[in-house]
């Protein structure tokens, strides 16, 4: 069964914690990879953009000059995109561009980012210091005692924790930590972080994802 280093809030290595194998010991799945990555970057993506077409201007429908004998151009109406105020040609539509995955295969490519970045040496699991306030400080000593990146740092933490506020606003000015509420974490999120650190009451709740779905 896969194991995970466990380091206290002062850097100390103080044993190591049994993980799910089914999440942490999944073979890497490129392709899989991948996949869910331009999935979750299409979430990320806002096609805005939104301009009215031709039959969507409030202009009057009637023709403006006769068909013939005019020796002008024939027009139908003043909608059309060569006038001012018309339509615009082949104009541009909000519109989602979500690239949906199925969630089995988003959790197995989940857990095979996961298990690369545990071989990889990418993830600990720490005990976070007892803050009667919030105290950055606090935090930024035990980053540097565990002797994480300066960015791209990735701390999972459970739903009790989240809530705690003198937590959570000792963590906010830190600007290499980001904050993720367990077990709410996709495989771009993995790939992206440097550094992944659970508490384990996160882990926990992680392993519960073992299972779900079969």
């Amino acid at each position: 069964m896969p194991q995970l280093a466990k380091c206290n809030s002062n850097g100390d290595k103080v044993g190591k914690v049994e993980v799910s194998e089914e999440i942490f010991g999944a073979p890497l799945h490129r392709e899989l990879l991948h996949q869910a990555v331009v999935s979750a970057e299409s979430h990320r993506k806002r096609h805005a953009g939104n301009a009215k077409r031709r039959d969507e201007i409030a202009v009057t429908g009637a023709k403006l000059w006769r068909q013939k004998g005019l020796g002008r151009a024939r027009h139908g109406d003043r909608g059309a995109p060569i006038f001012v105020g018309g339509g615009k040609a082949h104009a541009p539509k909000a519109r989602p561009g979500n690239k949906k995955m199925p969630r089995k295969m988003r959790r197995l490519a989940l857990f095979s980012a996961l298990s690369e970045a545990a071989r990889r040496g990418q993830i600990k699991v720490i005990d976070l210091p007892v803050l009667e306030q919030p105290r950055t400080k606090s935090i930024v000593q035990t980053l540097d005692a565990l002797k994480t990146p300066q960015e791209r740092v990735l701390l999972m933490l459970s739903a009790d924790e989240i809530a705690n506020q003198n937590l959570v606003r000792s963590c906010r000015n830190v600007p290499s930590l980001h904050l993720r509420q367990s077990p709410h974490l996709n495989a771009r999120d993995v790939l992206w972080a440097r550094q992944i650190l659970f508490t384990e009451p996160a882990l926990a709740a992680l392993n519960q994802l073992a299972g779900e779905g079969r």
